[in-house]
C-alpha cells in the first residue's frame, strides 16, 4: 500500500500486468496438459487395437504355418508318390524338364484310366446285346447314311440317330474336306460332337467351313510352318474378291492363311516365331520334337522355330549307315530341273542302302520340283518298295532314311529363290527323315540360298568318287 503510494499506483499496475500474464501462462499449461491427456487417452486405445491386432496377427501366422507345415507335408508325401509327375523345383527352372513332362500322369492314374475305358466297354457291350436288334436295324440305316442311299426328305433326326449308333460302335471316324459334304450332307449346325482337323496348317479354310459348322468343338492341329495350302483360284481374283467384300486385311485371303493360323488368332495362349514380313503367332505350341535324330532337328529347329523345340526323342540303337551328308552335285546340264548327275548319285545312294540291307519301305525319295520326282521314279523302279515324290505329298510321313535330291534348272536361279521363299519347304523335307538325310544336289549353288545355308553349315560334304563302283565311305 505505502509502495503504491509512494509511487502514485504504479507498482500495483505492474503487479496485475504480470498476475494477468501469469494466469495466461497457467490456462496454457492447463489447455496443453488437457490436449495431451487426451492424446494420450487416444495413443492408449490406439495402442490397445494394435496390441489386439498384433495377438490376432500371430494367431493367424501360427494358424498359416501350421497350415504350410501341413500343406508341406502333403506335398513331400505327394512327390514320392508322384515321382517324376510332381512340378518339383526343377520343373520350374529347367525348360527342358518342363516342356518334356506330363504332370500327374503317375501309373495308378493311367491305371485307373485303363480301368475307366475297360468298364465303359463293358457297358457298351452290355448295352448291344441287350438292344442287338435295334442296334443292327440302325446300323443298316447308318450304312445307308454313310454311302448315299439316303432319300432327301429323310427328317435330320433319323439321320442323326443313324450317325450316333454308328458312333456309339465307332466313336472316331475319318475323312477328307472333299467328301464331308457328302458324307454329313445331311446334318446341320452343331451337330457333331467333336471335330479334329489335322494337318491345319495345309488346310484352307473355305475347305474347312462346313464342317467347322456342323460342328460344337473343333480342335485344330497343324503347324504355320510347314507347307501351305494349295489355291488354285489366282491371287488377283482373290484381291478382287476381297475388295468386292470389304475386307481390308490381306490375311484373310485363302492364299496367305490356313485353318491353323485361323484357329491361333483365337487363341490367348502361344508365342511368336520368325515370320517372313511379320512374327507369326503360334496358339499353345507343343515344343517337344520326338521324330528325328540330329543335325535334322537342329536345322528343323534353326530355320523355323528360332530354336524354341525341344529335343525329346528317346535314344534308338545306333545304325550301321553312314551319317547324314550333302553329296554334292555339279551337273553339266539339266531336264528342266532334273540334273542327270544327280539321278545318278541316287541310284549309287540306293544301291549303297540296299546293300546295307535298309528294307525299301524305310526308304523316301524327296524333291522340291516335279520334273526332278519323274526322273527319280524311273530311278526307283529298279528298287521295288522305295517310294519318290514332292517334298508337298510328303508332308504327315516319314521314313528312317529321306534322300533329297534337290535337282533345279541353272538356267533358271527363280526356282531355287522360290524354294527358299519361305521355311516351310525345307522344314517339311528335313524333318521327314527320323535317322538319316541324304541331300544330293550343287551345294555351291543352294548354299546360297536362305534357309538352306543353314542345310548346308550343319551337313557335311561328300563328293562321289567318279568310279561307278565306289560307294559313299562310312
Amino acid at each position: 500500500m505505502v509502495t503504491a503510494l509512494f509511487t502514485f499506483g504504479k507498482a500495483s499496475r505492474e503487479w496485475h500486468a504480470q498476475d494477468r500474464a501469469l494466469a495466461g501462462d497457467v490456462q496454457s499449461a492447463e489447455d496443453a496438459l488437457g490436449t495431451a491427456t487426451a492424446r494420450l487417452e487416444e495413443l492408449r486405445r490406439t495402442a490397445a487395437q494394435l496390441s489386439r491386432e498384433r495377438d490376432s496377427q500371430r494367431t493367424e501366422l501360427h494358424t498359416a504355418r501350421s497350415r504350410l507345415a501341413e500343406l508341406q507335408s502333403r506335398l513331400a508325401v505327394q512327390q514320392e508318390r508322384l515321382g517324376r509327375f510332381f512340378p518339383d523345383e526343377r520343373w520350374w527352372t529347367d525348360e527342358k524338364h518342363r516342356e518334356s513332362q506330363t504332370l500327374w500322369t503317375d501309373e495308378a492314374w493311367n491305371h485307373a484310366r485303363t480301368d475307366l475305358f475297360v468298364e465303359a466297354l463293358r457297358l457298351h457291350q452290355a448295352f448291344l446285346r441287350t438292344e442287338a436288334t435295334r442296334m443292327r436295324r440302325s446300323l443298316h440305316a447308318a450304312m445307308d447314311v454313310v454311302t448315299g442311299d439316303v432319300p432327301a426328305g429323310v427328317p435330320e433326326e433319323a439321320v442323326r440317330a443313324a450317325w450316333q449308333s454308328l458312333f456309339f460302335l465307332v466313336p472316331v471316324i475319318s475323312t477328307t474336306f472333299a467328301s464331308f459334304d457328302r458324307v454329313f450332307s445331311h446334318l446341320t449346325q452343331e451337330a457333331l460332337g467333336w471335330l479334329f482337323i489335322d494337318e491345319a496348317g495345309q488346310a484352307a479354310p473355305q475347305l474347312a467351313a462346313g464342317a467347322i459348322w456342323r460342328s460344337r468343338r473343333v480342335v485344330a492341329v497343324g503347324d504355320p510352318l510347314q507347307l501351305e495350302p494349295v489355291v488354285t483360284l489366282p491371287f488377283a481374283a482373290q484381291q478382287a474378291l476381297r475388295r468386292t467384300f470389304g475386307v481390308h486385311e490381306e490375311h484373310w485371303l485363302p492364299g496367305r492363311t490356313s485353318v491353323q493360323q485361323l484357329a491361333d488368332h483365337t487363341n490367348a495362349y502361344g508365342t511368336y516365331l520368325p515370320g517372313e514380313d511379320a512374327p507369326v503367332w503360334v496358339g499353345a505350341p507343343l515344343r517337344v520334337h520326338r521324330r528325328c535324330d540330329e543335325p535334322m532337328f537342329g536345322v528343323s529347329n534353326a530355320i523355323a522355330y528360332d530354336g524354341l523345340m525341344v529335343y525329346g526323342k528317346i535314344s534308338e540303337s545306333p545304325i550301321e549307315l553312314p551319317e547324314s551328308v550333302w553329296i554334292d552335285v555339279v551337273g553339266a546340264g539339266s531336264s528342266g530341273h532334273c540334273i542327270p548327275e544327280e539321278g545318278a548319285a541316287l541310284e549309287r545312294i540306293l544301291t549303297r542302302l540296299a546293300h546295307d540291307q535298309v528294307a525299301p519301305e524305310d526308304i523316301f525319295v524327296i524333291s522340291p520340283f516335279r520334273d526332278v520326282v519323274r526322273g527319280m521314279q524311273q530311278v526307283a523302279r529298279r528298287f521295288p518298295g522305295v517310294e519318290a515324290g514332292t517334298v508337298h505329298t510328303a508332308q504327315g510321313m516319314e521314313a528312317r532314311v529321306v534322300i533329297l535330291v534337290l535337282g533345279g534348272d541353272p538356267q533358271r536361279p527363280g526356282a531355287k529363290a522360290w524354294a527358299a521363299k519361305r521355311p516351310n519347304l525345307l522344314n517339311v523335307a528335313v524333318s521327314r527323315a527320323k535317322r538319316r538325310l541324304y541331300v544330293i544336289g550343287d551345294r555351291a549353288s543352294w548354299s546360297t540360298q536362305r534357309y538352306f545355308n543353314i542345310l548346308a553349315r550343319d551337313l557335311g560334304t561328300l563328293v562321289l568318287p567318279s568310279q561307278p563302283s565306289a560307294q559313299p565311305d562310312r
